[in-house]
């Protein structure tokens, strides 16, 4: 065991792939990601539908296991968070980070030394890294990059890989032992939409919201959120959520009380980002009698 005292520099910005082929990889139903497993099926992504030379342009890629891991739980919202507080640091200079230092990431709370981590929230996180470094992500991109210009020559350097390259190990951090994490390479995830220039930032205490636990759920709906309002604002799209959406992708299934849960967490967090000055007004809008989406304004 190295004992080698680790002095560690939390980034203050959060970093979001937003290209096709991440958003997929997330959100990939259990039963097509369980035969993407475990029979080497192909994803499409659709990289433009009416191409005026090609047509409709697909990229391609496949998942597997690393050798001895059996997990074929699909990777979900939540373990997205985490690779985005995970590759934030990386891209800012930081190799290493520790569990506690990626719930701050998580909830906002980055710099706050009171911040604590709880069981629940520490085993999310164990579970997430363990999901990312053992997933492998095999790319098929080369012909439909070099169709669309996105190739600058590197293109063919992006190949299979952990989705996120971490070891674990027990250091000094700041006086007291913990539990460290290496990012031991660029994820490919993160070199395909660099080639793409299809990349989000934001300053990551507007995840802070005040008083508000941070459970996995409220951390993948925070997270989520706010990378799409990122999204809408930074490509003008239409400022509109639907509750469908939002649901679907916190993989929050058909269970009245967690969606009214869900909806009160979501109204805090608009009420925040109102107060922030990232949204000026916002909306829960209905269809009948249910709620259906969320509009806002900039």
């Amino acid at each position: 065991m190295d004992e080698k005292n680790v002095q560690l520099y939390p980034t203050t910005k959060r970093v979001c792939l937003n290209d096709k082929a991440t958003k997929i990889l997330f959100n990939l139903p259990p039963d097509w990601y369980s035969q993407m497993i475990q029979h080497n099926k192909k994803q499409g992504v659709i990289e433009k539908k009416n191409h005026k030379k090609h047509g409709k342009i697909k990229s391609r890629f496949s998942i597997s296991n690393e050798e001895g891991y059996t997990q074929i739980l699909p990777l979900d919202e939540y373990d997205r968070a985490v690779f985005d507080a995970c590759i934030s640091e990386y891209e800012n200079g930081n190799s290493c980070i520790t569990l506690a230092q990626i719930q701050r990431a998580l909830s906002g709370k980055v710099g706050k030394s009171d911040a604590e981590i709880f069981k629940d929230q520490r085993a999310a996180i164990l579970q997430s890294l363990g999901k990312l470094r053992h997933t492998d992500f095999n790319p098929d991109i080369l012909d439909a990059f070099e169709k669309l210009n996105y190739d600058d020559g590197t293109a063919e350097k992006i190949v299979v890989a952990p989705v996120l390259a971490t070891k674990q190990t027990c250091k000094t951090v700041n006086g007291q032992k913990t539990d460290l994490f290496y990012i031991l390479d660029e994820s490919p995830l993160l070199k395909i939409a660099k080639l793409k220039g299809q990349i989000i930032r934001y300053d990551v205490s507007l995840l802070d919201v005040p008083n508000q636990q941070n459970t996995p759920l409220i951390v993948t709906l925070k997270n989520y959120i706010m990378r799409r309002i990122m999204e809408i604002k930074l490509h003008k799209m239409t400022p509109t959520l639907t509750f469908e959406d939002i649901f679907k992708k916190a993989r929050i299934t058909d269970n009245r009380k967690a969606k009214e849960n869900s909806r009160k967490y979501i109204e805090d967090f608009f009420k925040h980002l109102q107060s922030k000055g990232v949204i000026k007004t916002f909306e829960f809008k209905k269809k009948g009698n249910k709620f259906y989406s969320i509009e806002f304004t900039f």
